[in-house]
């Protein structure tokens, strides 16, 4: 049966009057898509566009203004990509469009056209005219497929069949203008399969009929009376594109949903930002560890201190004495003998623990974990912010600043430059483990809604990078917000009981309250809390007003690539700017620690009196 099938599968070679020549084949209805796929030689490719909508003639105006988005729009993202496109393949309306458009950028994409067999025309073929309610073939496409049929519509099925057999494991779009019945069939299809659907407005019928239920989506009033439309509507990935938008919005908005144009230059800057933020991370995490343990060995010393001298009041005072005692049982005998030697216990503490506080100051002070791991965040985010400068082609990388260089080789410049500084600090001192995971990494990567490679609208670019920051910060914000209060409760908790064990004339055990103070307070400084809180706050209140300036734009001032300039401009300084001010204040707060860490080092003494950690404790909260 399937060897039936291969061989009623017709293939010519059609040669069109302006010299292109277009592989063709007739296929019968159920022939299946692999087959037609193998008797054309197409291989699959990098990704695929489905061209739907009207094939009724346009007036001259709309005509004009499709070609132009379709030429440098659609055509020119194809290109790019590697994409293959599909439409109907007559030359009539938007196939005819695309056909002009695939020509003018020197036929560097694959175009599949596929219509009944019966219903169209061509050279060598049914002469024009002599079928009725027929249309000539274009002259611009690559490749036909002619369903045996005479109606229009009945290639429908086959179409999406040779799509669905070539899109798997690549990206799909669906581009629609104007359109018909036949359009809000194959759109649903489209839906259906998942794909997402570009709609061109005030290209007429179908196409406005979608844009219009869409824009009143969300209002509950709304009443769909059509299955087909009220499905798309509820199911679709729909974006509009004003008619009025330019050719590269269009080209952007088409390469922003097939991610597969990978530029490779951008694949190793994405892959230099995730060596940096992993080893960022890992040594921040390595530094908070052993910054808490100081901390929380400088108290415990502190505590066993005064619980040696505590200890040995008492048995001075004769609490553990035989006497005291009586004549016990062998349980509270053997209590007795533990507590008696307990002071004796706490000094082999009280001298190891200072020595093991010492091994992980001189730890801490001698591999720089802390430097290292803000020195590799900021590198990170310098790298990152090229990178959002590159994929909304801005400022240095707008068509204007790259006569000379490329964006590849500007970017490339740029990484260069960040991670030469880079190895000029600490951070050449020690080996950076090498990332293994996904790219862009998912943690401080790219949005969790952004592939992080496809061009990017100033509008996609203010959702994806402005607005994912503003977010990330509003709820920073709110986290360490919680924390300082949360730490100087705490403070000043301890500062009542340090008050009240005064009053009650037990200042002996003052000194372990004044070091958990000194420990939160040492804390919050190294941390930088309020500091953080501070820079965050006034990042998200510059970034809301860039938000704000940017909406608050006429449509026409948004094309205005000088406008676009001060978006990216005016966000990626905002971002270098709080960075700067969080690196300095990091640094500064780190440079004190350690001269703090190195004075307590050398006043320390095994045999100081639990006065002097007190002392010592108030000078870290100092």
């Amino acid at each position: 049966m399937e060897t039936q099938k291969k061989q009623s599968i017709e293939k010519k070679e059609i040669i069109f009057l302006n010299g292109n020549r277009a592989q063709a084949v007739t296929a019968p209805p159920g022939t299946p898509a692999s087959d037609v796929i193998q008797a054309l030689d197409i291989q699959q490719p990098k990704a695929l566009i489905m061209i739907i909508g009207g094939a009724a003639s346009l007036n001259e105006a709309l005509e004009s203004r499709l070609l132009q988005l379709f030429n440098r729009g659609i055509a020119r993202a194809a290109a790019k990509t590697g994409a293959l496109i599909i439409d109907g393949g007559t030359q009539a309306g938007v196939m005819s469009l695309m056909g002009q458009g695939v020509a003018a950028q020197g036929r560097k994409s694959v175009l599949l056209g596929v219509a009944p067999s019966g219903t169209v025309t061509y050279r060598g073929g049914p002469a024009e005219g002599s079928i009725e309610n027929s249309a000539p073939l274009d002259p611009n496409h690559s490749h036909f497929v002619l369903v045996e049929g005479k109606e229009w519509g009945g290639e429908t099925e086959l179409m999406f069949e040779i799509a669905k057999t070539l899109a798997k494991g690549i990206p799909v779009v669906a581009v629609l203008a104007g359109g018909g019945d036949i359009a809000r069939k194959e759109v649903l299809i489209s839906v259906r399969q998942g794909w997402p659907v570009i709609v061109i407005e005030q290209t007429g019928n179908f196409a406005d009929e979608i844009a219009r239920l869409w824009k009143r989506r969300k209002k509950k009033s709304s009443f769909i009376d059509s299955l087909e439309a009220a499905e798309i509507i509820a199911d679709g990935n729909i974006s509009l594109f004003p008619l009025k938008g330019s050719s590269d919005e269009l080209a952007n908005m088409v390469l922003y949903q097939l991610p597969v144009h990978m530029n490779r230059t951008l694949k190793l800057a994405w892959e230099r930002f995730a060596l940096y933020d992993a080893n960022a991370i890992r040594l921040q995490a390595i530094f908070n560890k052993l910054q808490k343990w100081i901390l929380s060995l400088g108290v415990l010393v502190t505590l066993l201190a005064l619980s040696k001298i505590q200890l040995e009041k008492m048995i001075t005072a004769g609490l553990f004495s035989a006497d005291f005692w009586k004549k016990s049982r062998i349980v509270i005998q053997s209590l007795q003998f533990v507590l008696r030697h307990t002071p004796d216990m706490l000094m082999y503490f009280i001298i190891v623990i200072p020595i093991t506080l010492s091994l992980l100051i001189a730890i801490a002070n001698r591999f720089k974990v802390g430097n290292k791991w803000i020195l590799l965040r900021a590198g990170a985010e310098a790298v990152k912010r090229e990178v959002y400068r590159f994929r909304t082609r801005a400022e240095n990388y707008s068509d204007q600043q790259t006569s000379e260089l490329s964006r590849e080789e500007k970017l490339v410049n740029e990484i260069d430059s960040i991670s030469r500084q880079l190895m000029q600090t600490e951070v050449n001192l020690s080996a950076l483990y090498p990332y293994k995971g996904s790219i862009p990494p998912k943690m401080y990567g790219a949005a969790a809604s952004d592939d992080g490679f496809s061009v990017l609208s100033p509008d996609r670019y203010l959702a994806i990078r402005l607005g994912d920051q503003l977010n990330y910060y509003q709820l920073k914000m709110t986290k360490l917000d919680r924390q300082l209060k949360r730490l100087q409760v705490l403070i000043y908790i301890l500062g009542g009981i340090g008050t009240l064990l005064a009053a009650l004339k037990t200042e002996l055990w003052i000194p372990l309250t004044i070091a958990l103070v000194g420990a939160f307070a040492t804390y919050l400084e190294f941390q930088q809390v309020e500091n953080t809180i501070m820079k965050y706050n006034q990042a998200a209140t510059d970034l809301a007003n860039v938000q704000s300036w940017w909406i608050a734009l006429p449509d026409d001032a948004k094309k205005d690539p000088k406008n676009v300039d001060k978006l990216v401009g005016s966000t990626e300084k905002i971002l270098q700017s709080e960075l700067s001010g969080w690196v300095q204040k990091m640094e500064d707060a780190l440079a004190k620690l350690k001269e703090i860490q190195e004075k307590e080092q050398a006043q320390k003494e095994p045999s100081n009196q639990p006065q002097n950690a007190g002392q010592k404790s108030s000078e870290g909260q100092k």
